[in-house]
C-alpha cells in the first residue's frame, strides 16, 4: 500500500486545522501548510472575535503578513497595537 502525500509530508509542513477554527478555514480544507496557517490567522483576526485568537497554534500569526494582506481597519488597529510605522 502507498503512503498518501500527506503523510509523506510530515507533520511540520501539514497540520491539522483544530476544530474551533475550521470555520475560518472553509475553503483549505483540513490539513493546511504555512500559507493556509497564515491565512487562517488573518481569517482569525479580521472576521473571529477576542476568543479565537486563544485558539490559534503557537506560530500561525504572521504579523507581517496581515499588515500586507489585511483590510484596511485590520492594517490600522494592527499597527497601534504593535506600534508599526
Amino acid at each position: 500500500m502507498r503512503s498518501s502525500p500527506s503523510r509523506s509530508l510530515g507533520r511540520e509542513a501539514r497540520q491539522l486545522v483544530p476544530g474551533p477554527l475550521r470555520v475560518f478555514a472553509w475553503n483549505l480544507g483540513p490539513r493546511v501548510g504555512h500559507e493556509g496557517r497564515r491565512q487562517i490567522a488573518l481569517n482569525v483576526i479580521e472576521r473571529g472575535r477576542a476568543w479565537h485568537w486563544r485558539q490559534l497554534p503557537k506560530g500561525w500569526f504572521d504579523l507581517d503578513y496581515c499588515l500586507e494582506h489585511g483590510q484596511k481597519r485590520t492594517r490600522q488597529v494592527l499597527r497601534e497595537i504593535y506600534r508599526v510605522a
